[in-house]
């Protein structure tokens, strides 16, 4: 009775794992018809038994399924798993391990390629969508490179556009991350240099931020947005000797440039040289009459400079009646200058309060009053 009974058990082992290859075998069928529904359903309780779930063919067919799936423009399929890219990247991952005859090697290998690239579409997609969703394109390219990896393939375009979009998500670990690992691969693309400067700026690292585009200068020295974007920094960190040979070097590269002129104008208003800030603002607004902060700026600088000169006259002593006088009348002169670049300025931003005040007290002191009229009515329409 005992030795039937272990026949009898022998048998139902062994036709237990005849039907889950049988079910795998009809999986198979059913992806070479196009039943990727009826495929899934077969193939999947093949990977937990253990007849099937160590062989390498189980997975094979698996990745084969599920690619299928994610590739399908039939939408019912489409909708059987919104993972399948992912799914389809492991059961490959699980070939290479169990396949130690490399009977699967060479088309894993292939089908990888295509599913990286996938991967690769998944982050364009998401990219380009409006509003953009950078967090999802990121880890699609961060997928894209890791599957590229793992057949021996360093993807650099999928590793910078991981950094861009790592980036637009303000994720500025992983785009330090992969912006660095694109420079030190020698990816030709200035745009890394200005980007990571960008990020150490918004981390409040001046210093590594100048360091990166002196490295990208290095390697691009003709290229005008670095040149640019170095100024910058030393504008605002208010390194004017520095930040002024960089655009001497900006307007020999882009003459008509009037951004680079008007630039040239602030940094020379800063370091106190009137007489250079009015020379490149003149230029700036030569190029661009329409340039609102150069017509504006223009404007100021002149009435600071006529503010000088009324201050320099009310010091000296009351018997000093002809030098006050021509202080003052030479005040005045100044200020006269400065009325088209100011009328100009709030033409072309009727909405700027600064611009019409400093408007309101030149009329003022000149007795320009039906001009005066008309400025404070506009203010009034702003209040």
């Amino acid at each position: 009775m005992k030795k039937v009974t272990l026949l009898l058990t022998t048998i139902l082992i062994v036709t237990a794992a005849f039907g889950q290859k049988a079910l795998r075998t009809t999986a198979f069928n059913n992806l070479r018809k196009g039943e990727l529904d009826k495929a899934l359903q077969n193939i999947e309780p093949t990977i937990s038994d253990a007849s099937t779930m160590n062989d390498p063919k189980t997975w094979f067919y698996r990745g084969n399924i599920y690619l299928q799936i994610q590739m399908s423009e039939n939408s019912d399929y489409k909708a059987l798993d919104n993972n399948a890219l992912l799914k389809a990247y492991d059961s490959y991952q699980k070939v290479l391990e169990l396949d130690a005859k490399k009977e699967y090697y060479t088309e894993t290998f292939q089908n990888l390629f295509i599913i990286s690239e996938q991967f690769y579409n998944e982050g364009v997609k998401n990219f380009t969508l409006d509003p953009p969703n950078y967090a999802m394109a990121f880890k699609a390219f961060e997928t894209s490179v890791m599957v590229n990896e793992s057949f021996g393939s360093i993807d650099t375009l999928a590793m910078f556009n991981a950094a861009l979009s790592a980036e637009n998500a303000r994720d500025f670990s992983n785009a330090k991350l992969y912006y660095t690992k694109v420079k030190d691969m020698g990816y030709p693309q200035p745009l890394l240099y200005n980007s990571l400067a960008t990020i150490h700026i918004e981390e409040g690292d001046t210093t590594s931020a100048i360091a990166i585009l002196s490295e990208g200068r290095k390697k691009y020295p003709d290229n005008f947005n670095l040149l640019i974007a170095e100024t910058n920094i030393y504008l605002s960190s208010k390194q004017n000797d520095k930040a002024m040979a960089n655009l001497v070097e900006a307007v020999k590269t882009d003459p008509m440039n009037p951004t680079i002129h008007y630039a040239v104008g602030v940094n020379y208003a800063l370091m106190g040289d009137v007489a250079e800030a009015e020379k490149a603002y003149l230029k700036a607004v030569e190029i661009n009459p329409d340039y609102f902060e150069a017509n504006y700026n223009l404007g100021a600088l002149y009435v600071n400079e006529a503010a000088l000169s009324i201050e320099e006259a009310n010091k000296l002593p009351l018997s000093a009646v002809q030098e006050y006088d021509a202080l003052k009348v030479k005040a005045d002169d100044i200020l006269r200058k400065s009325i088209p670049f100011l009328e100009k300025a709030s033409a072309l931003d009727t909405t700027d309060r600064s611009t019409l005040l400093s408007l309101k007290e030149i009329y003022t002191r000149l007795q320009m009053y039906d001009k005066m009229k008309e400025i404070n009515d506009k203010i009034s329409e702003l209040e």
